[in-house]
């Protein structure tokens, strides 16, 4: 058929669909509101994962880390949560800690210095922890207040049970500091008592001639002799291999403290990693729903059908106005589940939501860029998976011989 002809049947192919459509609206109304159900539960799964996903990768970070790498002969005096290591008279020998961080079962190791320093007004001796804001598993988290910048030289994070506010100004033996961030209340007293600072405040306090509270000069590089370091273990690891690792390195020991957190970590990450496939498998339901609509819509229509084919209508062009008016179909009803969804989520967040937050768990909407990217997605899922159902229908219909579906069934 020639390209012209193409057009005047696939004309036909539209004014029939149209016809089809006018005489029994409630059919099409009924698989647009199916794919709006789709549309809305696809829409609302996204968002849930996006807000549980973010609120819980919140948490997981402030679990601590899964263990401390402290100087051999140090007796730990972990707390709950590992956080932040004590100051103490030993330290790590340098590249110790690089023998350990290479090891296959460390995911990520975080250095950190403690130290006592005298303030300025003579009062008690600070605690004060040196740690790198690159490899840090455990004291970022914890920042609630910061300042809208990033940590620069000259800032200091403060403890949660420390006096200073954000954006505070004060010194440290003449030394100039701001408070960058204060840290929440973790139920760990040594982390909520501390200073944190970057390596290159510290090289400020080393450069200006501060002195710790034992009066030894303030190390220049104090991470390269780190008081210990907290470790977290990679997927599917344990601290047993950790330890095993650590057992050929005698300056150094391992304590997991009173539970490790790495099991925690790995199932909240399996099933993030399970939810995908759950959504697949979740939209798989309107394909077959649209599927067995329009093999009963095209079985009504077989005649018509056979009358095209026997005129030498291609089938590829019956298969396309199928699809496009099941597309449409699925379009409008995914528009309208998304915008239903996104609705009754806002109720519940500003509800259930603002409870949980009144609770310190956060949970509310991403931002709208994301939310818009998440509307078309469902969208686009839903209505490819109606292209899918409505295409296969009306391949397997236009793929019967033209005399068959003009006598129709039991002729």
């Amino acid at each position: 058929m020639s390209p012209a002809g193409d057009l005047r049947a696939a004309a036909v192919l539209a004014r029939m669909a149209v016809l089809g459509a006018s005489r029994r609206p409630w059919r099409l109304g009924l698989l647009a509101a199916g794919m709006a159900l789709a549309g809305a539960a696809s829409f609302g799964a996204l968002l849930f994962h996006a807000s549980i996903g973010r609120s819980l990768d919140s948490g997981i970070a402030r679990l601590g880390a899964d263990a401390a790498i402290l100087p051999a002969g140090v007796a730990a005096n972990l707390t709950p949560v590992l956080l932040s290591v004590e100051p103490g008279p030993v330290v790590l020998p340098a590249g110790a800690l690089g023998k350990l961080a290479s090891v296959p079962a460390v995911a990520r190791c975080a250095p950190q210095r403690a130290l006592k320093i005298a303030d300025a007004g003579g009062h008690l001796p600070l605690d004060l922890v040196v740690f790198d804001p690159e490899a840090d598993i455990t004291v970022l988290p914890w920042v609630t207040q910061r300042l809208g910048r990033p940590l620069a030289r000259g800032d200091v994070i403060a403890g949660g049970r420390r006096p200073e506010a954000v954006g505070e100004r004060f010194s440290i033996q003449g030394v100039p500091l701001v408070v960058h961030g204060k840290l929440g209340l973790a139920g760990a007293g040594p982390f909520e008592r501390s200073l944190f600072i970057g390596p290159q405040t510290a090289r400020s306090l080393a450069e200006a001639g501060a002195l710790t509270a034992d009066g030894v000069p303030f190390p220049v590089n104090p991470l390269e002799e780190p008081t210990g370091a907290l470790v977290r273990l990679g997927e599917n690891r344990g601290p047993e291999e950790l330890r095993f690792a650590a057992a050929s390195i005698p300056e150094l020991t391992v304590h997991t403290g009173p539970g490790s957190q790495a099991g925690v970590r790995h199932a909240v990450a399996s099933l993030a990693k399970s939810f995908m496939a759950t959504l697949v498998v979740a939209l798989t339901a309107p394909a077959v729903l649209v599927g067995v609509a329009y093999t009963g819509m095209l079985a009504e229509r077989r005649r018509e059908l056979g009358a095209m084919l026997a005129m030498g209508v291609a089938r590829r062009l019956i298969v396309l106005a199928v699809v496009v008016e099941a597309a449409l179909a699925a379009l409008a009803g995914a528009i309208a589940g998304v915008v239903v969804a996104f609705g009754f989520i806002s109720i519940f967040l500003r509800t259930v939501g603002f409870n949980l937050q009144r609770r310190d768990i956060s949970l509310e909407l991403p931002a709208w860029p994301d939310c818009l990217l998440y509307a078309a997605a469902s969208m686009a899922l839903v209505s490819a998976t109606a292209i899918a159902g409505a295409g296969a229908a009306a391949w397997l219909a236009a793929s019967s011989q033209p005399w068959h579906l003009l006598r129709g069934e039991g002729e």
